[in-house]
């Protein structure tokens, strides 16, 4: 056999190898839920329980007979969409729980006022399908579209958007089924007051049933990727927020042990003339590529060193590309599924006033270990966020212009590992109120009480509203357990 020939084989033979390898890289998925026979848990599993009932609405008049039901049976309601809310926020002991998600129809998408009306349980997807067609997109979302409308309210969620700040902003009217069984319409400006309990409310103050949101144009935008020092970073933040052509932003900060908490790159979205009214929206793409990627950052110590100079790649590739709005609001997600047993990934959300962020970075190096290949306890990841004020909810993360550290962490599910990832997350949480700032509240119960009151000094009013208008705590889930009971205390 010639030498050529043999070579080419050979090549072959790698090729068909690794593409059997390639293949073999799973695209995982985390099994939790809502059960009436086994435990019902949320995303992060670590707080299974037993619920009494589980009732998946399709109808408006189904709501109102099971709050009245529940008034009669004295039993608890609690709300559920896709229970990414990670502290029990969506099920509560021997409850009956609303499955939202069949509850999802996109009712009108208004051109002219520039305006969607839709459904709790429909996902931003669903949202996102029905404006593209008209040349429009969301003013607010998260950056992954998976979520439910009403979940994202309930926990007035965030994005990249520079302009508009949280989701509540974008609320102009919602309906609810109050703790008395009857619905009720707010708008806003005539129901500011109600309002602000019930957006960013996790669910305390009544099941929302659809809601009217402010959309804007799907413009089209030029990524602009850049790689600085952490020390250049708020006056680069400074100087865009300055800048109106730039309306979305976000940055990664490394987390690898030759650059921790140094290193940075930003994705500033810069405007351009055009408006998108005919491309396809975006689906999942390249999952194992970045499963593989996600997976190596996983390990920490060198590994994570190889995983920041990856993703510092993959800003290269991107910069100076054209992307639409609805596309850049539309980030993948099914590669992020983690399911090793005995492990589990967690988010934590911390913001601090802008004119903090060098100082607060500074101490967060003293604090955090640099390298935790051999903890228990690792931060696999931070991303930053900007949030304009907030003076529309009660429960306000943003009580000014606030960076937000979006944190992804891995911790083992054993008590001891559970109880190591509290004090690192505590002492996050107090340098975070030793600088002006706050922390978010969907997540693992980790901060204490008395965090929670000085994060949310509204708290106790919070706790005095939820018993006029819903005395016999109809509406209750582990979150009130937790933290707003003890508001007054």
């Amino acid at each position: 056999m010639k030498r050529s020939t043999k070579t080419g084989l050979l090549v072959g033979l790698v090729g068909v190898m690794t593409g059997v390898v390639w293949w073999q890289i799973p695209i995982e998925k985390r099994t939790y839920g809502l059960s009436q026979t086994a435990m019902t848990t949320d995303y992060t599993g670590l707080m299974p329980e037993k619920v009494a009932q589980i009732n998946k609405v399709k109808k408006r008049e189904e709501l109102v007979a099971i709050v009245k039901e529940a008034q009669k049976a004295k039993r608890t309601i609690s709300i559920a969409g896709l229970q990414h809310s990670q502290g029990g926020h969506t099920y509560y002991k021997d409850g009956i729980v609303i499955d939202m998600r069949a509850f999802n129809r996109v009712l009108s998408v208004n051109e002219q006022q520039k305006t969607v009306k839709v459904e709790a349980g429909a996902s931003w997807m669903d949202v996102q399908e029905a404006l593209a067609k008209k040349g429009l997109a969301l003013r607010v979302t998260q950056s992954q579209s998976i979520f439910t409308i009403g979940g994202s309210l309930s926990v007035n969620a965030h994005g990249r958007d520079i302009r508009y700040g949280s989701m509540a902003s974008t609320v102009r009217e919602l309906t609810i089924v109050n703790a008395q069984g009857e619905f009720e319409t707010l708008k806003r400006g005539r129901d500011d007051e109600r309002l602000q309990y019930i957006l960013g409310g996790y669910g305390l103050f009544g099941v929302i049933v659809d809601v009217t949101l402010d959309v804007t144009d799907n413009t089209v935008y030029t990524m602009h990727t850049t790689e600085m020092k952490m020390a250049d970073y708020a006056p680069h933040m400074r100087s865009i927020l300055k800048d109106d052509r730039i309306a979305m932003h976000y940055a990664r900060i490394s987390v690898a042990p030759n650059s921790f908490l140094e290193d940075v790159y930003t994705i500033d979205y810069e405007k351009m003339e055009a408006i998108d009214h005919t491309s396809p929206l975006k689906g999942e793409s390249s999952e194992r590529l970045s499963k593989l990627g996600l997976d190596l950052g996983r390990q920490g110590g060198a590994l994570e060193n190889g995983f920041w100079q990856l993703q510092r790649g993959y800003m290269k590739l991107i910069d100076d590309k054209e992307i639409n709005r609805n596309d850049a609001m539309r980030s993948e997600s099914t590669f992020m599924e983690y399911t090793k047993p005995g492990r589990v990934e967690v988010l934590q959300e911390f913001f601090v006033p802008l004119d903090e962020f060098e100082a607060y970075v500074n101490e967060l190096q003293q604090v955090l270990p640099h390298d935790d290949k051999k903890n228990d306890v690792k931060v696999h990841n931070i991303t930053l966020r900007y949030v304009a004020k907030d003076d529309a909810t009660a429960l306000n993360y943003a009580t000014d212009d606030m960076m937000g550290f979006v944190v992804l962490l891995q911790h083992g599910t054993s008590e001891q590992s559970i109880e190591e990832a509290k004090t690192l997350i505590r002492q996050w949480t107090d340098v975070t109120l030793k600088h002006e700032g706050t922390y978010y509240l969907p997540y693992y119960p980790y901060q204490t009480t008395e965090q929670f009151k000085k994060a949310y000094p509204n708290a106790a009013s919070v706790y005095d509203e939820k018993q006029q208008q819903d005395p016999d705590i109809i509406f209750r889930n582990y979150f009130y357990d937790n933290y707003v009971k003890h508001a007054n205390d």
